[in-house]
């Protein structure tokens, strides 16, 4: 198995570069745009514009042979702006182009519970798989099409993953669930706020769901080396569903600031700022100097702060087909928060 891991820089290429490393059951090859600042012993890592087919086709001509490729580049966009559908389908296609006669078996998508249209607002729960798909532009399903059509006539086949908002330690990527939370807090001590919910009343109340990014990685193996999941998608959370109005009050025990009430704001206004601020806190704490955007992403965070409807996608199908791992969410946040504190990024 040589497996090929387009977006290799990325939170979720990382992620399976890492489950593929440490179990040993392949070699590994990781392009990127930008090489990671972390790189993974025993694997290969090439530079390459997937966005351009004649660097594509230059860089990966000298590999040899590719089984598995495993597809979780897309192209950069502005926070809550509908992602470019030409431009990533176009990328996919680029390294399918020249992997394809390389002895490729199985190509493995990253989608999202986007698919289903979590950000849109409320759509049927739990969804299942086979759901109609949001009524928008999607690059998730342009991308699957492309598998669908191609896959059969190409002699390898495809599967998918849908996890929904991830659970990751990602240093100096702001655009992450946990950093964003804690560096909220961290400002809320410094300014000597209390610890307020800027979502709606009822996103503090609905239910949601989350993905940890090492479960995302063994979900994806497990699709791509099982020969039942071939062409077949299939939903990864944790397993388990929450709200906010249970975690917000252990966040603000964590740092040890009051828990607020619900203020809606946008914090991407409201913070726009608060870089000074941020910068006292590196030096009094002793922090890692990272600039703020680097820990937080406002706009994310407010984009997944404000759904006020339910956010759950059944399991039941991966179950079915035996993919039984789960995480207890609630504690994986927490326990994220306290490996950011312990890489002195977080206070």
């Amino acid at each position: 198995m040589h497996a090929v891991i387009a977006g290799a820089s990325g939170a979720v290429g990382s992620a399976i570069v890492r489950e593929l490393a440490a179990t040993g059951t392949a070699s590994v090859t990781g392009i990127a745009r930008r090489p990671p600042s972390r790189p993974i012993a025993g694997v290969r890592y090439m530079q390459v514009d997937l966005d351009d087919a004649g660097d594509c086709e230059q860089h990966l001509a000298e590999l040899s042979s590719v089984t598995h490729l495993f597809y979780c580049a897309r192209a950069s966009h502005a926070e809550q702006a509908l992602e470019n559908v030409t431009t990533n389908v176009a990328m996919l296609s680029h390294i399918l182009d020249v992997v394809e006669p390389k002895g490729l078996r199985h190509v493995h998508l990253v989608q999202g519970g986007k698919v289903y249209g979590v950000h849109l607002g409320a759509f049927p729960t739990p969804a299942r798989e086979d759901a109609p798909r949001a009524p928008v532009p999607s690059f998730n399903s342009a991308q699957e099409d492309l598998l669908r059509t191609r896959g059969p006539t190409r002699d390898w086949t495809w599967s998918a993953s849908r996890p929904n908002t991830l659970v990751h330690f990602s240093p100096a990527s702001g655009r992450n669930l946990v950093s964003s939370l804690g560096a909220y807090a961290a400002l809320c001590r410094e300014l000597g706020s209390a610890f307020d919910f800027p979502g709606p009343e009822a996103a503090y109340h609905s239910l949601t769901q989350v993905t940890v990014i090492e479960l995302l990685a063994r979900g994806m193996h497990w699709m791509s080396t099982d020969a039942a999941c071939a062409n077949q998608a299939f939903n990864v959370t944790n397993g388990d569903v929450f709200r906010w109005s249970n975690v917000w009050p252990q966040l603000a025990r964590a740092f040890g600031i009051p828990c607020g009430t619900v203020r809606p704001m946008r914090l991407a206004q409201t913070l726009a700022h608060a870089e000074e601020v941020w910068g006292r806190i590196v030096r009094r704490n002793q922090l890692q100097t990272l600039t703020l955007d680097n820990v937080a992403n406002w706009a994310y965070l407010d984009a997944t702060l404000e759904r006020s409807w339910d956010e759950i996608l059944s399991t039941n199908k991966a179950r079915s087909f035996g993919f039984h791992d789960w995480a207890d969410s609630e504690k994986l946040l927490l326990d994220t928060l306290g490996t950011y504190r312990q890489a002195n990024i977080l206070p």
